[in-house]
């Protein structure tokens, strides 16, 4: 089953957002927001919070899986709406938070994006600009967060779309949230989109990684939720599709096709309909053509 519309997925799991920007909210004795959205995202996740009768006050964590733009500009208003809130993510994370260049160009990216929404400015007298983001706690692999004595949270850290991706998984709930580091299931009944942007070898030892988790639920951060004989089998069928795609580059390659034509093929078909429209075509060109060349 794939699941793209928000709401409840079971007792302990809300999906929040659209299917194009999709935050979770995961519920134990104690809450834990998965995902850090857009700046557009906050006026419909607040709404979608109240619509479902969340008590805030058992809202105290959030878990930021990698520091693309599309994945971390709404933690900034979460973490001033409730000063409680703590900001989990990974070093490298953290670290690229720190940088002034890279927050400058997070703020330019999620900017246009939400301008391009029609979403005011701020929300609630919050802005939604992206000033930066403080983690108050890095996580790395093998750390465990948990939210009471029957859920919680294991980190994997799964480079390959970036050099700070991270996966996180539920056991108790068998329920992975992959983020990008795994294929996206962008658009009902065809193939997942691979952005193994920053290193595509990388992307599969990751994958290989995840590969014998159980699973009966994918929370991604782009397209839904996959529940059930779809979700079980997914890590293992991505983990095909990528080394098949990444032989075929390396052979189109060798037979002297350029990076650029194919990453223009690729962005194309990955943004077909709309589905990435939130990153700038230039943006989406550039990153799979640096997939393209990590295949070789």
């Amino acid at each position: 089953m794939h699941i793209q519309s928000p709401g409840r997925i079971n007792d302990r799991l809300l999906f929040l957002g659209d299917s194009k920007i999709c935050m979770y909210l995961l519920m134990g004795e104690n809450y834990l927001l998965i995902g850090g959205g857009m700046s557009f995202s906050p006026p419909a996740v607040e709404k979608q919070l109240d619509e479902h009768g969340i008590d805030r006050e058992r809202l105290n964590g959030l878990l930021i899986l990698h520091s693309h733009f599309d994945h971390c500009t709404a933690a900034p208003y979460f973490r001033k709406a409730y000063p409680g809130l703590r900001i989990y993510a990974s070093g490298e994370a953290r670290r690229i938070f720190e940088k002034p260049k890279a927050v400058g160009l997070i703020a330019q990216f999620e900017g246009r994006a939400r301008e391009n929404r029609g979403v005011p400015p701020e929300f609630n007298g919050i802005p939604l600009s992206f000033d930066g983001l403080q983690v108050d706690q890095t996580v790395s692999d093998g750390d465990v967060i948990s939210l009471g004595v029957d859920l919680s949270v294991r980190i994997f850290e799964t480079p390959g779309h970036s050099k700070c991706s991270l996966t996180a998984y539920s056991p108790e709930l068998k329920l992975l949230f992959p983020s990008d580091g795994a294929p996206l299931p962008l658009r009902e009944g065809e193939p997942p989109v691979i952005m193994a942007n920053d290193d595509f070898p990388a992307y599969i030892r990751s994958l290989e990684r995840l590969q014998d988790l159980e699973t009966e639920y994918c929370a991604f951060e782009h397209g839904g939720v996959l529940a059930g004989e779809e979700a079980r089998n997914f890590v293992k069928e991505g983990l095909e599709q990528a080394r098949y795609l990444r032989t075929n580059l390396q052979t189109r390659l060798a037979h002297g096709d350029s990076e650029t034509d194919i990453a223009g093929e690729i962005a194309a078909d990955a943004g077909r309909e709309g589905s990435l429209d939130f990153i700038p075509d230039d943006v989406l060109h550039h990153v799979i053509q640096h997939m393209v060349k990590t295949a070789k």
